[in-house]
């Protein structure tokens, strides 16, 4: 593609199927020689990630090359805020070369076969015809070709769709500010854009954007809580995608009993200093941090996007929950998710990362902030290795299975001061222990 003198170009390779609608690709801005020479590199590398549900997308990493594409520098995006694409623009272009909805054409050619399929059929004297138009939400993005969900009834000819050029997408995910360009790559597709300064706005439904994140609710969804008719034992019931949270076989948290001990692997952890931008939910405090910090589980290596607090823990051990507990969330490059948890326990002395956070509060609910300051998340895991690995899912709706959870034995400390303010900020957000239905859980000896 072509965005004035530059060349934009997406690595169809490297897309990669997530789960909730998402891609993930690497494209590249080719500069023209004038902003090469004025730039001091020639091309900008950008991983993306892609909301197919809902034309958005938000960089995740930056990398300059020089014209020999030997690596100038590499920047990670801290604030990866998710950008909508503007109508017939490059952006657009691009997302639509990731996400492959379906095009006019397509809608008409599959139109026009059921139409000719209804054609061949036979109805009953006394059956009138009934047109049933087709439409847009019945398709969705993927693949080759256009997946079509069979909503149409048998013997009823369907006509050509008449909506907009466009499919209307679902609005499944709140829309935050993005962070600013860099000058040099102000129109390219790879780079996000302009942002005003973060501070508190917002709504109790207008929550932080989360990569897919970290588990929030939406702009427009279903409202869902801790208690009462919107609580967790009717979570499954709320939503059809959140039938796992009812149906589910393998859901989070556990009591954690009667763990098969063994020699564990210990966890390898990237954890260090970071800018953040703390995200009030309304259910929870949810902190994004810059990008290229993880951990390394039985070789599988997992980025981590963001963490939250929940009072009192979620998981138990052996009946007993601790008095708070820090969930990480990670997720690897092939889309797999996992869940690290760290225990807090009362004690005399407060918990750094978690003060710093109590300290940039977002003033409404909804709202989010970004200080200037630093927080290092090296503190915030035990010198001891010993943990506990299971399977499970993510603990808020959609209670998507097949997320590994790590939980660290030894806590570290909460003050009474922090406990006072966060059961102040929020009651308890602690989904009730599910079901163990015969998973098999490891423990360090």
């Amino acid at each position: 593609m072509r965005d004035r003198d530059r060349k934009v170009e997406i690595d169809r390779a490297t897309i990669i199927q997530s789960d909730g609608g998402t891609k993930v690709a690497w494209g590249r801005v080719v500069m023209s020689p004038a902003e090469a020479r004025k730039a001091g590199y020639t091309t900008v590398k950008a991983l993306n990630r892609y909301d197919c549900n809902n034309r958005g997308f938000f960089t995740i990493k930056r990398v300059y090359l020089d014209d020999d594409n030997l690596v100038l520098r590499e920047e990670t995006v801290v604030d990866q805020s998710v950008v909508m694409v503007a109508r017939n623009s490059v952006d657009e272009r691009m997302w639509r070369e990731v996400c492959r909805p379906p095009s006019v054409q397509d809608l008409a050619r599959v139109a026009e076969q059921a139409d000719r399929a209804a054609a061949g059929a036979t109805l009953a004297p006394s059956t009138p015809p009934v047109r049933e138009p087709v439409r847009q939400a019945d398709y969705k993005p993927g693949g080759e070709g256009v997946d079509v969900i069979e909503r149409t009834i048998a013997s009823r000819p369907v006509p050509a769709p008449t909506a907009a050029a466009e499919p209307m997408p679902r609005q499944t995910a709140p829309v935050a500010a993005a962070p600013a360009r860099p000058p040099q790559a102000q129109q390219a597709a790879a780079a996000p854009r302009p942002r005003a300064a973060a501070g508190a706005q917002g709504s109790d439904t207008a929550h932080t954007a989360a990569r897919a994140q970290a588990p929030s609710e939406s702009r427009g969804e279903v409202r869902w809580s801790y208690q009462g008719g919107t609580g967790p034992e009717q979570w499954g019931s709320l939503r059809p995608d959140w039938s796992a949270c009812a149906q589910g076989r393998r859901q989070s948290p556990i009591d954690l009993r009667d763990g098969i001990g063994v020699a564990l692997e210990p966890v390898r952890f990237d954890f260090r200093q970071t800018r953040f931008r703390v995200g009030d939910t309304g259910h929870t405090l949810s902190v994004r941090v810059g990008e290229g910090m993880g951990m390394e589980v039985r070789g599988d290596r997992y980025e981590l996007e963001s963490f939250q607090y929940h009072r009192p823990s979620e998981v138990r051990i052996d009946g007993r929950a601790s008095d708070m507990a820090m969930h990480f969330h990670l997720r690897s490059l092939e889309g797999r998710r996992a869940v690290l948890v760290v225990l807090l326990e009362r004690g005399e002395r407060a918990n750094p990362v978690l003060q710093s956070v109590l300290n940039n509060l977002p003033l409404e609910r909804g709202a989010h902030f970004m200080p200037a300051e630093i927080i290092d998340l090296a503190t915030q895991v035990p010198d001891e290795p010993a943990h506990f690995l299971f399977m499970g899912s993510l603990s808020q709706p959609p209670c998507t299975e097949d997320v590994l959870w790590v939980v660290m034995k030894r806590p570290l400390p909460v003050s009474d001061n922090q406990l006072a303010i966060f059961s102040r900020l929020y009651e308890r957000n602690a989904r009730p222990v599910q079901p163990l239905n015969d998973r098999l859980v490891l423990e360090s000896r």
